[in-house]
């Protein structure tokens, strides 16, 4: 199973994707929502040590040459970015794979991915206390990012200001164990997407733009072992792992078509990837 989502990951950086960049979170009071933003380069995110607590839209700008996202994670019972660290070498998990996470280890979300020269950006409600930015991506040998050096500390400092808003959301996909669903049919243009996790696990959202004849169904089975070729269809916008009873959002540029979404974090019990459990949705833009 682990052959077969190292297999998702070369196949994706094998994608061009042609889309436009995202475009930033309009917020209720985009004045004080504040904006950060790391690069990429190599296998280090390149940005600030620390950001004040509250909404925060968050910016991933991949200068490198693979293929990269930020999973936020918040660390509770004192622990540190350095303890992190340590449980990461001594004992790795990772949300794609069979191994569960300590106990401590919180999954916030983040921008789901950014290709080679690309962007991608996410809006989340960051709680003063440590963090750590860390990309589980492995590269075609095998061997994750985060081995590699990609995860770096982040402090989250200071009180919340209680009069900014959140971001108005134009369509809600809810997660659940195991599905994905909107709220509503998803129109053509760009559309602010608040992402709810109603489920027992972490799940994420990836959203794929799809060919005519081919469904979200056709894209998770190009990730089998033994396939040949790139997928049929392209990532255009999503959101990493949020945990239950959490939320996040971000934007997506829709022409009228056909798209799919797909969660693919790994169940622990039936070691299986959630899109294999239903975690799959297909969807029409008029």
């Amino acid at each position: 199973m682990r052959r077969h989502l190292l297999a998702i990951v070369a196949t994706l950086i094998g994608l061009v994707l042609t889309a436009d960049r995202p475009v930033p979170v309009e917020a209720a009071s985009k004045a004080v929502i504040q904006e950060v933003t790391f690069e990429t380069v190599g296998m280090s995110f390149k940005g600030p040590e620390s950001v004040p607590a509250g909404l925060t839209l968050i910016q991933i700008v991949n200068k490198g040459t693979d293929f990269h996202h930020v999973q936020l994670i918040r660390l509770t019972d004192g622990k540190t970015a350095e303890d992190f660290a340590a449980t990461v070498k001594t004992a790795p998990f990772n949300p794609m794979g069979p191994a569960a996470a300590p106990a401590w280890v919180h999954f916030i979300g983040g921008p789901n991915g950014a290709m080679p020269g690309e962007s991608a950006t996410a809006v989340m409600n960051l709680e003063p206390g440590n963090y750590v930015l860390i990309c589980f991506i492995p590269d075609s040998k095998g061997v994750a990012h985060a081995a590699q050096g990609m995860m770096k500390a982040l402090k989250v400092t200071g009180a919340a200001n209680a009069g900014v808003s959140e971001p108005k959301a134009t369509i809600n996909i809810t997660a659940m164990d195991f599905k994905l669903v909107p709220d509503k049919a998803i129109a053509a243009g760009t559309q602010t997407i608040r992402f709810n996790n109603a489920g027992t696990q972490p799940h994420e959202v990836l959203v794929v733009q799809l060919p005519p004849d081919k469904t979200i169904k056709d894209f998770a089975a190009a990730f089998e072992p033994g396939h040949a070729g790139p997928p049929p269809g392209k990532p255009i916008a999503g959101m990493t792992g949020i945990e239950k009873g959490g939320h996040g959002f971000f934007t997506a540029k829709f022409e009228p078509g056909h798209y799919g979404l797909i969660c693919f974090f790994m169940d622990g019990t039936k070691q299986a990837p959630h899109f294999a459990l239903g975690m799959m949705q297909d969807f029409t833009v008029k």
